[in-house]
Protein backbone atom coordinates (compact mmCIF):
# COMPACT_ATOMS: atom_id res chain seq x y z
CA UNK A 1 0.00 0.00 0.00
CA UNK A 2 1.45 3.47 -1.19
CA UNK A 3 1.49 6.43 1.33
CA UNK A 4 -1.45 8.39 -1.09
CA UNK A 5 -3.45 5.50 -0.82
CA UNK A 6 -4.70 6.65 2.51
CA UNK A 7 -8.01 8.33 3.59
CA UNK A 8 -8.92 10.17 6.28
CA UNK A 9 -10.89 7.38 7.24
CA UNK A 10 -7.81 5.76 8.68
CA UNK A 11 -5.95 6.31 12.06
CA UNK A 12 -2.45 5.64 12.26
CA UNK A 13 0.68 5.75 14.79
CA UNK A 14 4.25 6.10 14.82
CA UNK A 15 6.98 4.42 16.41
CA UNK A 16 9.91 5.95 17.22
CA UNK A 17 13.38 3.62 18.41
CA UNK A 18 16.63 3.62 19.25
CA UNK A 19 19.24 1.61 20.94
CA UNK A 20 17.77 1.79 24.21
CA UNK A 21 13.58 2.59 23.92
CA UNK A 22 10.53 2.36 21.59
CA UNK A 23 7.89 5.00 22.07
CA UNK A 24 4.85 4.64 20.47
CA UNK A 25 3.18 8.51 19.53
CA UNK A 26 -0.30 8.80 17.98
CA UNK A 27 -2.14 11.55 15.50
CA UNK A 28 -4.94 12.48 13.27
CA UNK A 29 -4.66 12.14 9.47
CA UNK A 30 -5.47 15.48 7.95
CA UNK A 31 -4.85 14.92 4.16
CA UNK A 32 -2.62 13.47 1.68
CA UNK A 33 -0.66 14.68 -1.09
CA UNK A 34 1.72 13.84 -3.77
CA UNK A 35 2.66 10.71 -1.68
CA UNK A 36 2.95 12.50 1.90
CA UNK A 37 0.85 11.91 4.94
CA UNK A 38 -0.02 15.56 6.58
CA UNK A 39 -1.14 14.72 10.34
CA UNK A 40 -1.90 16.77 13.32
CA UNK A 41 1.59 17.64 15.41
CA UNK A 42 3.03 15.48 17.32
CA UNK A 43 3.32 17.54 20.73
CA UNK A 44 4.77 16.62 24.16
CA UNK A 45 3.90 19.24 27.01
CA UNK A 46 3.00 21.78 24.63
CA UNK A 47 5.91 21.49 22.19
CA UNK A 48 5.83 19.77 18.63
CA UNK A 49 8.33 17.38 18.60
CA UNK A 50 11.27 17.37 16.24
CA UNK A 51 12.44 13.92 14.70
CA UNK A 52 16.11 15.17 12.67
CA UNK A 53 18.23 12.98 15.07
CA UNK A 54 20.17 10.72 13.25
CA UNK A 55 19.70 8.21 15.91
CA UNK A 56 16.32 6.69 15.83
CA UNK A 57 14.50 5.20 13.22
CA UNK A 58 10.67 5.61 12.69
CA UNK A 59 8.17 3.11 11.80
CA UNK A 60 4.48 3.36 11.06
CA UNK A 61 0.68 1.67 11.30
CA UNK A 62 -2.08 2.88 9.52
CA UNK A 63 -5.48 0.96 9.70
CA UNK A 64 -9.44 0.98 9.12
CA UNK A 65 -12.05 -0.63 11.69
CA UNK A 66 -12.33 -3.86 11.38
CA UNK A 67 -9.55 -4.25 9.17
CA UNK A 68 -5.98 -5.24 9.11
CA UNK A 69 -3.59 -2.74 9.67
CA UNK A 70 -0.87 -1.68 7.10
CA UNK A 71 3.11 -1.43 7.99
CA UNK A 72 5.74 0.80 6.97
CA UNK A 73 8.91 -0.39 8.42
CA UNK A 74 11.03 2.83 7.60
CA UNK A 75 9.41 6.32 7.29
CA UNK A 76 10.40 9.49 7.75
CA UNK A 77 8.99 12.91 9.94
CA UNK A 78 9.43 16.18 8.84
CA UNK A 79 7.60 19.23 10.07
CA UNK A 80 5.72 21.53 7.13
CA UNK A 81 3.49 24.66 7.04
CA UNK A 82 0.63 24.76 4.72
CA UNK A 83 -1.78 27.66 4.76
CA UNK A 84 -0.57 28.95 7.77
CA UNK A 85 -1.21 25.56 9.55
CA UNK A 86 1.84 23.25 10.93
CA UNK A 87 1.78 19.69 9.99
CA UNK A 88 4.31 17.03 10.81
CA UNK A 89 5.20 14.95 7.36
CA UNK A 90 5.23 11.78 7.03
CA UNK A 91 7.41 9.88 3.90
CA UNK A 92 8.48 6.60 2.93
CA UNK A 93 10.58 5.02 -0.40
CA UNK A 94 8.49 1.38 0.18
CA UNK A 95 5.15 0.38 0.43
CA UNK A 96 3.13 -0.47 3.55
CA UNK A 97 2.66 -3.97 3.92
CA UNK A 98 -0.47 -6.38 5.92
CA UNK A 99 0.60 -7.21 9.42
CA UNK A 100 0.26 -11.10 8.58
CA UNK A 101 -2.86 -12.49 11.25
CA UNK A 102 -1.34 -15.95 10.77
CA UNK A 103 1.53 -15.12 12.42
CA UNK A 104 -1.01 -15.80 15.63
CA UNK A 105 1.04 -13.00 17.26
CA UNK A 106 0.76 -13.57 20.76
CA UNK A 107 1.09 -10.78 23.80
CA UNK A 108 1.53 -11.91 27.30
CA UNK A 109 0.25 -9.43 29.85
CA UNK A 110 0.00 -10.67 33.15
CA UNK A 111 -2.24 -7.62 34.48
CA UNK A 112 -5.53 -7.20 36.14
CA UNK A 113 -9.02 -7.21 34.46
CA UNK A 114 -12.36 -7.73 35.42
CA UNK A 115 -14.28 -10.29 33.35
CA UNK A 116 -18.19 -11.20 33.48
CA UNK A 117 -20.49 -13.04 32.06
CA UNK A 118 -23.40 -10.88 30.62
CA UNK A 119 -26.79 -11.16 32.30
CA UNK A 120 -25.34 -14.10 34.78
CA UNK A 121 -22.45 -12.45 36.80
CA UNK A 122 -21.60 -9.09 38.24
CA UNK A 123 -17.70 -8.49 37.40
CA UNK A 124 -15.12 -10.32 39.09
CA UNK A 125 -11.14 -10.21 39.08
CA UNK A 126 -9.31 -11.98 36.96
CA UNK A 127 -5.56 -12.17 35.23
CA UNK A 128 -5.49 -11.18 31.90
CA UNK A 129 -3.04 -13.57 30.23
CA UNK A 130 -2.69 -12.83 26.88
CA UNK A 131 -4.35 -11.71 24.27
CA UNK A 132 -3.35 -12.11 20.44
CA UNK A 133 -5.24 -11.18 16.76
CA UNK A 134 -8.09 -14.08 17.13
CA UNK A 135 -8.68 -14.37 21.44
CA UNK A 136 -7.75 -14.22 24.91
CA UNK A 137 -6.60 -15.83 27.96
CA UNK A 138 -8.02 -14.88 31.61
CA UNK A 139 -7.06 -16.93 34.53
CA UNK A 140 -9.76 -17.69 37.09
CA UNK A 141 -8.67 -18.30 41.33
CA UNK A 142 -8.83 -21.96 41.56
CA UNK A 143 -10.81 -20.83 44.99
CA UNK A 144 -13.43 -18.80 43.19
CA UNK A 145 -17.30 -19.73 42.94
CA UNK A 146 -17.22 -18.73 39.73
CA UNK A 147 -16.98 -21.68 36.99
CA UNK A 148 -17.63 -20.35 33.38
CA UNK A 149 -18.74 -23.27 30.85
CA UNK A 150 -17.35 -24.00 27.61
CA UNK A 151 -18.62 -21.95 24.42
CA UNK A 152 -20.29 -19.47 27.46
CA UNK A 153 -20.01 -15.48 26.28
CA UNK A 154 -17.25 -13.62 28.56
CA UNK A 155 -16.90 -9.71 28.56
CA UNK A 156 -13.33 -8.72 29.92
CA UNK A 157 -12.15 -5.46 30.59
CA UNK A 158 -8.75 -3.81 31.11
CA UNK A 159 -6.29 -0.96 31.09
CA UNK A 160 -3.54 -0.82 28.93
CA UNK A 161 -1.68 1.70 31.33
CA UNK A 162 1.84 2.04 28.67
CA UNK A 163 -0.82 2.77 25.86
CA UNK A 164 -3.06 4.45 27.85
CA UNK A 165 -6.22 2.56 26.10
CA UNK A 166 -8.93 0.50 27.82
CA UNK A 167 -10.20 -2.55 26.56
CA UNK A 168 -13.65 -4.09 26.64
CA UNK A 169 -13.57 -7.33 24.52
CA UNK A 170 -16.28 -9.71 23.76
CA UNK A 171 -15.42 -13.68 24.03
CA UNK A 172 -16.39 -17.16 24.05
CA UNK A 173 -14.73 -20.08 25.83
CA UNK A 174 -13.41 -22.36 23.93
CA UNK A 175 -10.36 -23.79 26.58
CA UNK A 176 -10.12 -24.61 29.90
CA UNK A 177 -7.70 -25.84 31.74
CA UNK A 178 -6.95 -26.46 35.43
CA UNK A 179 -3.76 -25.26 36.94
CA UNK A 180 -2.47 -25.87 40.31
CA UNK A 181 -3.54 -21.70 41.25
CA UNK A 182 -5.55 -20.90 38.84
CA UNK A 183 -8.26 -22.12 36.30
CA UNK A 184 -7.40 -20.40 32.59
CA UNK A 185 -9.78 -20.07 30.00
CA UNK A 186 -8.86 -19.71 26.42
CA UNK A 187 -11.32 -17.32 24.59
CA UNK A 188 -11.92 -16.35 21.02
CA UNK A 189 -13.18 -13.08 19.92
CA UNK A 190 -16.86 -12.53 18.99
CA UNK A 191 -15.50 -10.20 16.43
CA UNK A 192 -12.30 -8.62 14.97
CA UNK A 193 -11.18 -5.36 17.16
CA UNK A 194 -9.68 -2.66 15.22
CA UNK A 195 -8.13 -1.57 18.97
CA UNK A 196 -6.62 -4.97 19.13
CA UNK A 197 -5.20 -5.16 15.64
CA UNK A 198 -3.49 -2.40 16.53
CA UNK A 199 -2.36 -3.49 19.58
CA UNK A 200 -0.80 -7.00 18.30
CA UNK A 201 0.73 -4.88 15.39
CA UNK A 202 2.79 -1.97 17.85
CA UNK A 203 3.73 -5.22 19.82
CA UNK A 204 4.74 -7.10 16.85
CA UNK A 205 7.28 -4.21 15.46
CA UNK A 206 8.71 -3.66 19.18
CA UNK A 207 9.59 -7.54 19.17
CA UNK A 208 11.39 -7.04 15.48
CA UNK A 209 13.26 -4.20 16.74
CA UNK A 210 14.39 -5.44 20.24
CA UNK A 211 15.52 -8.52 18.06
CA UNK A 212 17.84 -5.98 15.41
CA UNK A 213 18.64 -4.09 18.78
CA UNK A 214 20.12 -7.55 19.67
CA UNK A 215 22.01 -8.19 17.21
CA UNK A 216 23.84 -5.26 16.44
Amino acid sequence: MEIREITDSYKMSITISNQRSNVTLNSNIVFVQNNKLYVEPFEHNGVILNFDSDGIAISMIAYQEEKVPFLWQVVRVHREIVDGIQYHVITSDVPGVRINRRDNFRVFLGIDGKASIPGKTKPFDVVVKDISESGFAILLDITSEIKIPKNELVLLEFYDSIGGVPFVLNGRVVRINAMDKYTLYGCRLIKENPLVSRFIANKQLETRLNKTKKQV
